[in-house]
């Protein structure tokens, strides 16, 4: 139905962007674009006032999650820190 209709969500986004992926370095595209994607959902969940509550051991935690995802995908797109201004 989703296709006759013409509704995208984001998951059929990222589903079509996966698909249409034909080399090496199209998966690594993608996997840097997620892993983006994903820090940035990190940082504005670690904002909701919901978590103001929460111990210092679990916010080091949540904060190193979402700083992987971000070191994971500056790997994958060849980045160093000397490449970043804020570095």
């Amino acid at each position: 139905m989703q296709h006759i209709r013409e509704i995208e969500t984001e998951q059929s986004k990222r589903d079509a962007r996966w698909s249409s992926a034909r080399t090496l370095a199209d998966c690594d595209a993608y996997m840097a674009i997620e892993a983006q994607r994903m820090g940035a959902h990190g940082f504005a969940f670690l904002q909701r006032p919901e978590h103001a509550v929460r111990g210092p051991s679990w916010m080091r935690g949540a904060t190193a999650s979402v700083v992987e995802h971000y070191r994971y995908a500056r790997k994958i797109m060849g980045i160093t820190d000397e490449d970043q201004l804020y570095a």
